[in-house]
This record gives C-alpha cells, structure tokens and sequence, in this order.
C-alpha cells in the first residue's frame, strides 16, 4: 500500500486559514459584545409628562415675632390709638307736618267780659278744628287777639281769611262773639334739616379715612424709629369709641362726632413669609403632588391676633395655587418602564391620573426600547 503525504507547504496554509476564521470570529463576537455593552452604556431616555394642574387654595395661620423660633417669621408689632372730632352740616331735609297755626282777633258785643281758656274750640264754617294757645279776656263791647292752633297736623289747617264759631259757649251768649282771622295760618308743613343713620355713618367714615391714614404713617414712623427694616407690612384699625351730640332723627343743622380709632401694624420679612407660605401649603398637598404656582391674596391677609407684651403675632392668609404630579409620585417610579417600548411607555403613563399626555426621547435615536437600567431613565414632569 502506497501512502501519499499532504505538502508540508499545504498543511501550513489550511492551519492558517483556520486561524484567521478563528480571529475574525473573536473579533466579531469582541465588537458585538462592544456594541451591546455600549448601548447599555450609554443608552438614555428622556421622558416628558405634562400634569393636569388642579387648584388649591388654603386658610393658613403665619405666626410673627419679634425673637422667632422654628417656622416663625421674623417681623414686630406695634400699637397706636388716636382721637379726632369734628362738625358736619346736615344735608338730609324732610318734610314734616305740623300743627299750623295763626293770629285771631276775637270781637266781643256782651255787656260783660269773657273769659276763654286756653285749648278753647274754634271752628271754621268748613269744620276744621282750631283750639286757643293761650288763655284770652275778652273785654265787653271790645275785643282782643290771640293764637289759635290747628287740633290736627297737616295742610288742612293752612286757612286763608275765614272766620270761627265758639262751640264751647252757649247759644245765647255765642251770638255776641266774632271771631276772625288778623292772617293767613301757616305751618302745616315745613321743611327741616334731620340727622339720618347714613349721615352719621357717612361721617364717621370720613374721620375713619383721616385717622387710618395718620396711624398708618405713625406707625411705619415707630418701626423706623425701633430700626426696623422689614419690607413686609400689615395693619388693621378698630373703631374703639365714636360719639356724636345729636341722635339720629333729631332735627339740626350741623352735628359733631368724636371717633376713637386703635391702630396695629405688623413689620415682617416678606421672603421669610412667602417661604413659610409655600412651606404650609406644600405640606398640605398629598403625596405624589407638588406646587406649581402659588397666590397670595393681599386682600385676605388680615391679622388674627397680636401679643403687645410677647411682641408677636397671627397672620391669617387666605392662599391660592396649582399643584402638579411630582417625579416622586408612584406612578412615575423609573422601575416600571425599564426595557419597554417608547409606545408602551407612553400608553402607560397617559393612563395615569394626572397626566394629560406623554412623550419619551431615546438616545441613540435607532433604538426601540427603552434601558435597562433604571438610572438612564430621566422623567421629567412639566
């Protein structure tokens, strides 16, 4: 049997040829474990949740003082009480009715004197009651004046020239007298200055502007004086006494009034108070939510109570805002989108309560899924 041996020149090369397949392999399996260890590397996504913003709004008690302690804003407090008085016309003119009344003159033809008393009746021949003021005498065979008074108020005792009857005598002795207007009776009805309720009031917050204003600038003159420099201020006025000379619906034509104001002002930090704000408010919010935009109302700040002797004070703050969901609302842990479709990101976090939509960003852009790694996965909430 012959045997034939391979070229030692032919083994060489096919040793060689192996050896290359056998490199090329590692390298391409090298670059492809590289690639992948990249991607993992450095893959990123982003994610962007826009939140349903919901309102809020809160009733929340700020305290001040002077030496704050914990969550207390820095501020002072002073108190300033002032007086003023001062006249007013009366503008308020009514009609009133009155008991008119005129001059009589009473002619006698009895052989005696008459005496008639005061409240004595006299009619006119239309039956308009009239009575004497005074008590009158009349002489025999002469006469005399007097006043006489409408019995009613009102313009129907407004008589022109008339004549009277004396139902109080007897008939035989009546004939003898005369009785007749000397002019016209007036004063049924006049027009006169009244102190109203809306004078008064209009009045006293005449003086109430007047004196608010002199405390406010006494006040922040105080502050000034103790060295204050807080850029934050609140002040409230109470009318401590008030008193007029007139009552209302008596009739003048001017009145005076005397008004006692007590005035309190609060100097704080404004920063110091806008971050305790946003502090209490915060709180409130539950888990998952966080604050967006705040409101302070400055026409519902008012102060609830001041400690002269403490130096301190409570601010109570009516507070509006917006809250938004928070990165660390559990919805949102990166956990759960680890590995996922952008697709599949995207349908879960709009299902969420709070989102109104959803968007995510990969980098390399080619990639369909997102990490692996939780870390890479960057949620933002706007």
């Amino acid at each position: 049997m012959i045997q034939v041996s391979e070229p030692k020149q032919y083994r060489a090369a096919h040793h060689w040829r192996i050896n290359r397949l056998i490199a090329f392999i590692f390298v391409v399996v090298t670059v492809v474990i590289a690639i992948f260890s990249l991607l993992i590397v450095f893959s990123r996504a982003t994610v962007v949740v826009l939140s349903e913003q919901r309102d809020i709004e809160s009733g929340l008690i700020v305290d001040i003082a002077s030496s704050p302690t914990g969550d207390e804003v820095p501020g002072s407090v002073y108190e300033i009480s002032r007086s003023v008085t001062d006249t007013f016309p009366v503008s308020s003119s009514i009609t009133v009715e009155t008991k008119a009344e005129g001059r009589v003159r009473i002619i006698s033809e009895l052989a005696r004197a008459q005496t008639l008393v005061a409240s004595t009746r006299l009619i006119t021949p239309d039956g308009i009651l009239f009575r004497l003021k005074d008590t009158v005498v009349v002489p025999a065979f002469g006469s005399v004046g007097g006043v006489a008074v409408a019995d009613e108020s009102g313009s129907s005792g407004d008589v022109g020239e008339t004549t009277f009857i004396i139902p109080g005598l007897n008939e035989g002795t009546r004939q003898f007298f005369t009785v007749e207007t000397i002019d016209s009776f007036k004063g049924g009805k006049k027009e006169t200055y009244m102190v109203t309720a809306t004078e008064l009031a209009k009045a006293e917050d005449e003086l109430v502007r007047r004196l608010r204003s002199e405390l406010t600038s006494a006040l922040r003159e105080q502050a000034k004086q103790d060295g204050s420099r807080m850029d934050g201020e609140l002040f409230s006025f109470n009318v401590a006494k008030r008193l007029a000379d007139t009552e209302i619906g008596e009739e003048a034509e001017s009145f005076s009034l005397s008004v006692t104001i007590e005035g309190r002002g609060v100097f704080f930090d404004r920063s110091a108070f806008d971050e305790s704000i946003n502090r209490m408010l915060a709180a409130r919010l539950p888990f998952g939510r966080e604050l967006a935009a705040i409101n302070v109302d400055t026409s519902k700040i008012e102060i609830e109570k001041i400690d002269l002797i403490g130096r301190r004070a409570n601010v109570r703050v009516s507070v509006q805002g917006a809250s938004v969901l928070s990165t660390e609302a559990a919805g949102l842990d990166p956990e759960k989108l680890v590995g996922v479709t952008s697709s599949a990101a995207v349908q879960y976090l709009e299902g969420l309560d709070g989102v109104s939509s959803a968007s995510v960003s990969l980098c390399p852009f080619w990639l369909r899924r997102l990490p692996n790694v939780a870390e890479h996965i960057k949620i933002e909430v706007r």
